[in-house]
């Protein structure tokens, strides 16, 4: 019996032999795909004049100050984006009037800001804004929202900035300062209905 034992140890262990043997000598090949390089796009916005953009000292009734800003997408994807006017006051911000139109809608081809502004604007005649922050242009809020102003990469355009004060602001408005800033919120528009 320990011979047949030993015999059927011997057959199983020619047995497994035989089968590792086999499934050692399958054949093989691999291939590899390099190269799956992937980046990001920027948003990047920019303005010119960066500071100081509409600004008039000894303001009397009746005057008016209107100015261009150039809004650039120096960045790799297109953007959306919308302004804020802040405040360090709401009393003279409040009788200020500020208009905003583009540029390129004017009369003349948009090669200068007229201190009339075109039939279509963006943004007027209404406050030049509050201490809380007045939407001036769009809404900061995410995502697609009514007023808000589109760039393709690389692009830029012309707004004119117009602010005045009313030919019947009253005395109460005498000696008063205030600055606004504007604060110009991009992002993608891309996968960002």
């Amino acid at each position: 019996m320990a011979k047949k034992l030993l015999a059927t140890v011997a057959v199983l262990a020619l047995f497994v032999s035989v089968i590792s043997l086999g499934v050692l000598a399958l054949f093989t090949d691999t291939a590899s795909v390099p190269g799956n390089t992937f980046s990001t796009g920027t948003v990047d916005i920019s303005t010119a004049p960066s500071s100081a953009l509409v600004t008039f000292s000894g303001m009397a009734p009746g005057d008016q100050v209107t100015n261009p800003l150039t809004v650039t997408n120096a960045g790799t994807l297109a953007l959306r984006y919308a302004v804020t006017s802040t405040t360090t006051e709401n009393t003279l911000a409040a009788q200020l009037d500020m208009t905003i139109w583009d540029e390129n809608e004017e009369a003349d081809g948009g090669t200068t800001c007229n201190a009339t502004a075109p039939a279509t604007v963006l943004y007027a005649p209404a406050d030049l804004g509050s201490t809380g922050g007045t939407n001036v242009i769009g809404n900061p809020a995410q995502g697609s929202q009514a007023g808000d102003r589109t760039l393709n990469a690389a692009a830029s355009e012309v707004l004119c900035v117009k602010v005045s004060l009313p030919s019947s602001t009253g005395n109460t408005f005498q000696g008063l300062t205030s600055t606004a800033t504007f604060a110009f919120q991009a992002e993608q528009t891309s996968n960002n209905p």
